[in-house]
């Protein structure tokens, strides 16, 4: 489920973030896994992954996300682009 919910954290988030990845951290689920579980916990775990609340909770945090959880967003999203 974590998973799910960090996935979603993704899909709304990408255009918010501005930072390159962790330091040798691939642009992978598991790396938002890692960076950004506790960011999820502490400002939005009160909504369910794949809802508009929730990316609007991220949205509405971004300044207080981690910067590695913002990298971690960044580079997966650009990483999603490219295909």
């Amino acid at each position: 489920m974590l998973v799910r919910i960090t996935l979603a954290l993704v899909t709304g988030l990408g255009a918010t973030a501005a930072f390159a990845a962790p330091a040798a951290a691939p642009a992978t689920r598991e790396t938002l896994k890692q960076y950004c579980t506790g960011d999820y916990l502490n400002y939005c775990s009160d909504y369910a992954a794949d809802t508009p609340e929730l990316k609007a909770c991220f949205k509405q945090n971004n300044a207080k996300l981690t910067p590695d959880c913002r990298a971690a967003i960044a580079s997966y999203t650009k990483a999603q682009k490219r295909g």
